[in-house]
């Protein structure tokens, strides 16, 4: 697809994963319309036919990322038919197997350089955390323990995308499972 000749060809979602990509090699705090035209190979046309200004594009982008891989995952959990254990093993493949955290450090940093991020950001930390909780609490953990696993998990998640990049498929599936049997510690696996 040629996504220089006219605005409308590239997608508002397709935009905004790839500027998802251009923020997470390059960072945000820095982030120019110029440069991210550039990264992204569209014309400055494409960016105004999708936002109205960089504050439309930023609000934009946390919102989606929020919706892609926050509410996308916590919406397929609710409908997957399963128990709490069953629902957090298939949360942690899915986090670790298809690297759903992959943006996480980019957008957090982007937020410490732009406080008025922090507030989209926390949005995102607070939903992951509940459902987190609410998942190890059907397992059996107290209030405490849940709170524990889960921002655990959360951290853990938010740093394996950078710090593992080079796994294999095969290897981040083993690590899921690890990180699984720990977190659960002796339950059984339901």
């Amino acid at each position: 697809m040629d996504t220089n000749s006219s605005a409308g060809n590239l997608s508002r979602e397709v935009w905004l994963e790839k500027a998802l990509d251009v923020v997470s090699r390059a960072g945000g705090a820095k982030l120019r319309i110029d440069n991210l035209v550039k990264a992204v190979g569209v014309t400055k046309g494409s960016f105004y036919w999708h936002f109205r200004n960089r504050d439309d594009f930023v609000r934009s982008l946390i919102d989606y990322w929020h919706g892609r891989y926050t509410l996308t995952v916590s919406d397929y959990l609710d409908e997957y038919e399963g128990s709490a254990m069953e629902k957090l093993r298939k949360l942690m493949e899915m986090v670790f197997v298809e690297q759903l955290t992959r943006h996480d450090l980019a957008i957090r940093t982007w937020a410490i350089a732009e406080p008025k991020l922090q507030r989209l950001v926390k949005r995102t930390d607070d939903h992951r955390l509940n459902y987190l909780r609410m998942l190890f609490r059907g397992i059996g953990f107290d209030k405490d323990g849940a709170d524990l696993r889960a921002r655990v998990f959360l951290g853990e998640a938010a740093w394996e995308a950078a710090l593992f990049q080079t796994m294999t498929k095969s290897q981040r599936e083993k690590k899921a499972i690890a990180f699984f049997d720990l977190l659960v510690g002796g339950r059984d696996g339901g």
